[in-house]
């Protein structure tokens, strides 16, 4: 984390851990997230420690947290984006937006409202079947078999 900005020493319900998250959890209780996994996420199990993917220079090392999440043999899945949104700009996000997103879902219960209280204006957001969508309206959004049910519980967030 930044020395400089310390703004996220008071962060509640975030830890912050200088060894790597394979050394502290279990492998099933991680869900690794990354736009390149085919598994599209449903909902949120607030006992999983979820790692965010991320990179500065996603086009030069493309794929590179997908076949990390592989080499270590946790589950993978990418937040529901084309389920709700079509963006006129990739649907790579920043690691702080995918974090606000989780949070405004927990939040709310509603993967559209989330997207839309975080995601910049500049991506060009349009909910999905809204007119001028017609083509994302008529494609399949393909979706795994992979489900991570959600419990009503307090909010309790893990990042390492």
């Amino acid at each position: 984390m930044d020395d400089i900005n310390k703004g996220w020493v008071n962060w509640k319900d975030v830890y912050v851990e200088s060894n790597a998250f394979q050394e502290l959890l279990k492998k099933e209780d991680v869900v690794y997230l990354t736009s390149d996994s085919p598994n599209v996420l449903e909902e949120l199990d607030e006992s999983k420690a979820y790692v965010i993917g991320g990179l500065v220079d996603h086009n030069h090392h493309k794929g590179i947290s997908f076949k990390r999440a592989q080499e270590l043999g946790v589950a993978h899945a990418q937040l529901p984006l084309g389920t709700f949104i079509k963006m006129n700009s990739r649907k790579v996000l920043a690691v702080n937006h995918v974090f606000e997103i989780i949070l405004a879902f927990l939040e709310k219960r509603d993967w559209k409202e989330a997207f839309f209280t975080v995601l910049p204006q500049r991506k060009g957001a349009m909910p999905v079947g809204q007119v001028g969508n017609e083509e994302e309206e008529n494609s399949d959004i393909e979706h795994s078999n992979l489900k991570i049910q959600s419990e009503d519980k307090p909010l309790s967030s893990r990042s390492v």
